[in-house]
């Protein structure tokens, strides 16, 4: 197996036709080197980035609640394309963007949970 032992992040490339995408690293003798994916992995690495994240963290400083939060610097409500949806953006100050689709049912609980004046406001049921 070849490791590349990263120590920086540089940037992203995409292929003309955006069949594939590379990321961009400095290895640890300042090298640069790269890794190239097609493009149907980035819904897996989207996916694991946070978990990823969220694992380094815990065992980092050995906080089983430890997790990043990100502060809110724009969001837009939109209309779903089903009816009695919607498309939720949220964007940070740094340009982070992520879109959730939620029915008008996971809206209206949303709104009633953060104004009914409980500490947590958190749906844990799985629909």
């Amino acid at each position: 197996m070849t490791v590349i032992r990263g120590k920086e992040l540089k940037t992203f490339g995409m292929a003309p036709d955006g069949e594939s995408f590379a990321i961009h690293v400095m290895d640890e003798q300042s090298r640069p080197a790269m890794l190239v994916l097609p493009s149907e992995c980035l819904h897996e690495l989207m996916m694991t980035l946070p978990e990823m994240v969220r694992r380094s963290l815990q065992l980092r400083f050995r906080e089983q609640l430890m997790r990043v939060v990100y502060p809110v610097g724009s969001w837009d409500v939109e209309r779903g394309q089903t009816p009695g949806s919607a498309v939720v953006t949220l964007r940070t100050p740094d340009g982070f963007e992520v879109s959730f689709g939620l029915s008008a049912l996971d809206l209206f609980r949303m709104w009633t949970r953060t104004t009914s004046g409980s500490a947590e406001a958190r749906d844990t049921t799985t629909n």
